[in-house]
């Protein structure tokens, strides 16, 4: 394993240590990356807490930070047997965490947690300072055991209606701070629009089939020749993405593609998303203040992508359409929305009466650095 000395990328002394603990999926770890970017730039010693499922080694070898790999497993929504199993690699993961790293630290030496089963470590690192960042409406199962545990001493919400699941026992506990969104997309330009012209989707680092398949379906009786699209279809689904669009013989200019290098030239570009109710994909949609239809998963945990959405919706931002059984009316639904000028305007409008906080900044500044 590499372990970069982070003092080369600092240029000067560091003086205290700060473990960030995120892996698995990109919606934990980029907000830590984003974090971590910001803390890099205070003179920190940066150690990246993760597995090896997630994006998290690769960020930390780019950005020279040291991170230290545990072979754990979530235990939400799984048997009995497994949770055991899951908390067996805990104890032997935070025994050799505690040995190595919690039974020598300096007082000053802090952690910050940002959810899944990987934040379960802090268990081994008490009376230490500790931080927790919850991305979503409804704070996750590890976020909550730590806080009734007495571990966290602050809380950052990225939405503030998770306030509602955690008990206030200290002052500035909860800070609505928002989900840290990358430094590219901040500072966009507001955009004022009196129609739908270009048309992003996106599915997410891994695409979603769902709407790979739902929206050629939608645009295919759509006759507006100034409509252009683009489709992030995800890893290894461009054929069959592209095969959709010529099979329901959609006219527009369309382009389907696996990833998207450049977000930010993305959202510049475009008037409405499509897209699913992920915490980080609604939280850059205001930070850009660009409007979307959002299409939530409907069987995410504790239903938090429903109501990522709603939050979006009930701000006039734009619009939600509950995936169901009845797809022909939702084809129509989405048809409709994307043709009703009037709504799309006044979702601008909404979104360009709101004024939306560096929420990385936020952070770092509510931290003891």
């Amino acid at each position: 394993m590499n372990r970069i000395d982070t003092r080369r990328f600092l240029g000067g002394k560091i003086s205290k240590k700060f473990f960030i603990v995120a892996g698995g999926t990109g919606g934990h770890v980029f907000p830590a990356e984003q974090i971590a970017k910001d803390l890099l730039k205070k003179n920190l010693s940066l150690v990246w807490i993760g597995t090896s499922r997630g994006p998290e080694q690769n960020i930390c070898n780019r950005l020279g930070i040291k991170f230290i790999q545990y072979d754990l497993v979530g235990f939400r929504g799984k048997g009995l047997v497994y949770k055991l199993y899951s908390a067996f690699k805990l104890f032997l993961a935070g025994l050799k965490f505690f040995f190595k790293y919690r039974l020598f630290s300096s007082q000053s030496d802090q952690m910050i947690v940002f959810g899944g089963y990987t934040s379960m470590i802090a268990l081994f690192f008490p009376f230490r300072t500790i931080y927790a960042q919850e991305q979503n409406s409804i704070p996750g199962s590890a976020i909550r055991i730590l806080t009734n545990l007495n571990y966290i001493d602050k809380v950052f919400l990225g939405f503030n209606q998770a306030s509602n699941y955690f008990k206030k026992t200290k002052s500035n506990f909860l800070i609505n701070s928002g989900n840290p969104i990358r430094d590219e997309l901040l500072d966009l330009e507001p955009k004022n629009i009196d129609q739908l012209n270009n048309l992003l989707i996106i599915g997410g680092s891994q695409g979603s089939e769902f709407l790979n398949n739902l929206v050629p379906k939608v645009l295919r009786e759509i006759n507006k020749d100034e409509l252009k699209i683009r489709h992030q279809c995800g890893s290894k689904h461009k054929k069959f993405t592209e095969k959709a669009y010529f099979q329901n013989n959609v006219n527009n200019q369309f382009t389907i593609c696996e990833f998207i290098k450049d977000m930010r030239e993305a959202y510049e570009w475009c008037d409405i998303v499509i897209c699913r109710g992920g915490a980080l994909t609604v939280s850059e949609l205001m930070a850009v203040r660009r409007s979307a239809f959002i299409i939530p998963i409907p069987n995410s945990i504790d239903n938090h992508q429903v109501l990522n959405a709603n939050f979006f919706e009930e701000r006039g931002f734009g619009k939600v359409f509950e995936q169901d059984s009845d797809i022909n009316n939702m084809i129509l639904s989405l048809r409709e929305s994307i043709l009703d000028n009037a709504s799309i305007k006044s979702y601008y409008e909404q979104l360009n009466k709101n004024s939306f906080a560096n929420s990385s900044k936020i952070i770092i500044d509510n931290l003891n650095t």
